[in-house]
């Protein structure tokens, strides 16, 4: 069921120009369209933001201009309007009548940020402060430091003609930055985060013994090599499965991954937004916050009143100057009517095609479908959905995903995608015995036996790409 549909058929005789324009609009954010729009109401006096939109639509396209959209698709297929740049999208539209949403959006102080506070609290001589800075800089996304004290030592000599030295260095990171929150942030390597967090417990058998494992049997550990470690410590495998699980518990990076994700970009804003209404698919895109525009049509009136005695060759500048920001203007905002289109059409096709996946929520819902499935149905060429389906989201009941995560290749019959056997070789490892987990052969036997003829290699591609690493280093004792 169709709640929002775009039913304007806009018809542009497009000309190139005007096409490489549409495209460029196809793959820009909603905070990146934002901005261009904004910015071309800036540029051209001819454009101004209608306020009266949500009330009321008004034709701003001339008569000679509009053609069938379904003859545009011939201007999708050239081939110099695939070198674009990637932009990111977020858009939405919806009747008054329809039910509000207000999709996620947040911002984090970055980790840096919040360590230079941190810092604050020190009363440290400048030279310290100074390096203190200098390293909190250097730290990455997740909070581990990846440069060389050393290379820091002659940094400050070639950018502020200072001498310092790899001890003070040394020192400030030990001593300052590793006490900070969260824990484990300035380690430059996973085993010195790992012993921060350590050097924080209360001091028992359990986590003296962890710290031995970590200082002097790092590379044992790693490998899961459990029975030499037990060998080497001379403790029994009690003792043993205690103090790995203490390690277990402690957390790789400084910075959690979601942490570091969301550092990333301060504002996340799905494209599309999909809901549930008694058992139907209701589909709205999300572009609320872009401006509804028309062609100023005071623009022209205005310049005459401003500039009564103008000669008659400036007179004729200026009409062409109007008739050409005029023209612009509704070249313009018919790109954005058509961009409401494209978007709308290709996600409802997508939406169409993954129904079932839409309604549970489960990967094995997925079925194949690839650029060309859609681009057939919306009679469009592959760039153009190549171009929709790029760094989009969708917000559905159970969350936010990337559009490219619902495309994938068929495997097998034509019926089962790779998503949907990936999803089950997760499934599979999440449940297997922990002490002794499924080989490669083992899941490529447990999928025949569900009815998937998927040969091993395949298997072991899938297992990598889902980051799980082979049965001998899952294993747990």
């Amino acid at each position: 069921m169709q709640k929002h549909a775009l039913s304007q058929q806009q018809q542009l005789k497009q000309t190139a120009a005007q096409t490489v324009q549409l495209m460029r609009l196809v793959e820009l954010s909603t905070t990146n369209l934002e901005q261009e729009v904004l910015k071309e109401v800036e540029e051209n006096p001819a454009l101004e933001i209608d306020r009266d939109a949500e009330m009321q639509e008004q034709d701003l396209l001339e008569p000679e201009l509009q053609h069938d959209f379904e003859g545009f698709e011939e201007f999708y297929d050239n081939d110099e309007y695939d070198s674009y740049n990637d932009y990111r999208l977020e858009d939405s539209n919806r009747s008054k009548d329809d039910v509000y949403f207000s999709p996620t959006s947040t911002y984090n102080t970055s980790f840096q940020e919040n360590l230079l506070q941190q810092l604050q609290e020190f009363e440290l001589p400048e030279k310290d402060t100074l390096i203190a800075e200098y390293l909190i800089g250097c730290l990455d996304e997740t909070g581990y430091l990846l440069v060389d004290t050393q290379n820091i030592v002659m940094d400050f000599l070639l950018t502020y003609n200072l001498q310092i030295t790899n001890e003070e260095v040394e020192g400030i990171l030990k001593n300052i930055i590793q006490q900070f929150e969260p824990v484990g942030v300035g380690a430059r390597n996973i085993q010195e985060c790992l012993l921060l967090q350590l050097h924080l417990k209360a001091e028992t058998p359990t986590v003296a013994l962890a710290k031995k494992i970590l200082n002097e049997h790092f590379e044992a550990f790693t490998k899961k090599q459990y029975e030499k470690l037990q060998n080497l410590l001379r403790i029994d495998s009690e003792m043993l499965k205690n103090t790995i699980n203490e390690i277990l518990k402690l957390h790789p990076y400084p910075v959690f991954a979601s942490a570091a994700l969301e550092n990333r970009s301060t504002q996340i804003t799905p494209d599309f937004i999909i809901t549930i209404e008694e058992g139907e698919l209701v589909l709205n895109l999300n572009n609320s916050h872009i401006p509804k525009l028309k062609v100023n049509q005071e623009f022209k009136n205005q310049f005459a009143l401003h500039h009564p005695h103008l000669s008659e060759e400036k007179k004729a500048e200026a009409e062409q100057f109007i008739k050409d920001n005029v023209a612009q203007a509704k070249s313009f905002i018919g790109s954005l009517n058509l961009r409401e289109l494209v978007l709308f059409n290709t996600m409802y096709a997508i939406m169409d095609k993954q129904r079932a996946y839409f309604l549970s929520g489960d990967d094995k819902d997925l079925k194949p479908m690839i650029l060309k499935d859609i681009a057939t149905t919306v009679n469009l060429d592959i760039s153009t959905v190549s171009r929709v389906s790029n760094s989009k989201y969708v917000q559905t009941p159970f969350g936010t995903i990337s559009l490219k995560h619902l495309f994938s290749e068929s495997i097998g019959n034509e019926d089962v995608s790779s998503k949907e056997v990936k999803s089950i070789i997760a499934e599979l490892i999440a449940t297997e015995n922990k002490a002794k987990p499924l080989t490669d052969d083992e899941l490529c036997n447990q999928l025949k036996e569900k009815g998937y003829e998927i040969a091993r290699r395949t298997i072991a591609k899938y297992r990598e790409q889902l980051n799980i690493p082979v049965a001998r280093l899952r294993k747990e004792i």
